[in-house]
């Protein structure tokens, strides 16, 4: 099987390594919160502490910078998929739109264990840039939920680079 270089990390020692120190050519959002606008879901317990195979779930979030500004908006479903043998926890897969005030749209998607994500792990999986200045680029999403308000409100990074 031959793998798609388009979405292949270069090498450190490739020359494109070094044009990712130009402006413009990385997006490093940290320290972000995100707040969900809307949720829904085939499971009734919104704390995500009963789930069961085949669980769907919908989501919107506004997504803020650490000094608070909006800086976008994602859109996302989960489904459970299936529960691991060794440990009981579900693993579920993930997908979203994002869509930056910086006209960048953002796809990004993953297997996540739930239980691990409910009690706090943070989610990491790929993500591409679609659509806009840095179209083409890729890089990482993480999320967890916030301690204090969990399900409800989300700590969360994106870092994505144009090689």
């Amino acid at each position: 099987m031959t793998v798609d270089a388009t979405f292949l990390p270069p090498e450190t020692t490739d020359a494109k390594v070094g044009g990712l120190a130009l402006p413009g050519r990385s997006l490093i959002l940290r320290d972000l919160t995100e707040k969900v606008v809307r949720y829904e879901s085939t499971n009734p317990d919104p704390t995500g502490r009963t789930p069961t195979v085949d669980d769907f779930a919908t989501v919107d979030l506004e997504i803020f910078g650490p000094d608070g500004g909006l800086l976008g908006r994602t859109s996302g479903a989960g489904r459970m998929l299936y529960r691991q043998e060794h440990d009981g926890h579900f693993i579920a897969y993930f997908g979203e739109r994002i869509e930056l005030l910086d006209g960048n749209v953002v796809r990004a998607g993953g297997l996540v264990d739930d239980a691990r994500l409910t009690e706090g792990e943070f989610a990491t999986f790929p993500a591409a840039v679609v659509e806009g200045p840095l179209a083409g680029a890729i890089g990482y999403r993480q999320f967890r939920p916030s301690a204090q308000d969990a399900h409800t409100v989300y700590e969360s990074a994106i870092v994505l680079y144009l090689a």
